[in-house]
């Protein structure tokens, strides 16, 4: 963080859309914001990422920037979609989706960075998403209904996930409501996209179990040097 920053901390049983709200309301307030960025509990930023970040925000037409997602959803989450930019450094190791940057439908909720023009006049909506799925996915294509791009730059971050839904009846809810509310976005794959995304999928999950797998390797042998 710079000197400027300022760090807005919300917590509560109202749902994370209801949270959010809060913090935009508050940010809202301050003069000369230049962005919001809403992150997990779980994440760590690097020190390259407020710049990256900033970097990102200031393009032309900018709504939301985020750091993997997905354009051509044919399910509720960005994963499910059928050209995706980014990568992950989670519970499963690290896998890159597509290109370092690119503009996209919508963004992982891991990480939100939302510029002026759409913190100022766009909330969640938690009337619909009261839990804490789904909000991504709803938010960037409330974001770019109103004309503004949503887009995946590269940021430097670690996501330290258990590597579950964690909710499952909330996850599904959440998807149902997606659905329903975004029938023209969410469009189901062809029988021959289907076989191209397994292999596409199993290719990416083969990949990214071997990084991780090297690098816990190397870490560990790192450790036992340094004892």
């Amino acid at each position: 963080m710079a000197p400027e920053d300022v760090l807005l901390r919300e917590q509560g049983s109202d749902g994370i859309c209801a949270a959010y709200n809060r913090i935009l309301a508050r940010a809202r307030q301050m003069d000369d914001c230049e962005g919001v960025v809403l992150i997990h509990d779980d994440v760590a930023l690097g020190p390259a990422a407020r710049g990256q970040l900033l970097d990102g925000l200031r393009g032309r037409g900018i709504g939301v920037v985020g750091a993997v997602g997905g354009r051509g959803l044919y399910g509720p989450q960005w994963v499910d979609a059928r050209t995706r930019a980014g990568y992950a450094d989670d519970f499963y190791g690290w896998r890159r989706f597509g290109p370092a940057e690119a503009d996209v439908d919508v963004v992982d909720g891991l990480l939100l960075a939302l510029s002026p023009s759409a913190f100022h006049s766009i909330d969640f909506d938690a009337d619909a998403l009261p839990a804490f799925h789904g909000y991504d996915t709803d938010y960037c294509l409330l974001v770019r209904r109103a004309g503004y791009r949503v887009r995946v730059v590269h940021v430097d971050y670690v996501h330290r996930d258990k590597g579950s839904v964690g909710d499952s009846d909330a996850f599904d809810s959440g998807a149902a409501t997606l659905r329903s509310r975004w029938p023209e976005e969410i469009r189901p794959l062809g029988k021959i996209e289907r076989v191209w995304r397994d292999g596409r999928d199993r290719g990416a999950a083969w990949y990214g179990r071997t990084r991780h797998h090297a690098m816990t390797g190397v870490k560990s042998l790192r450790d036992r040097a340094l004892r």
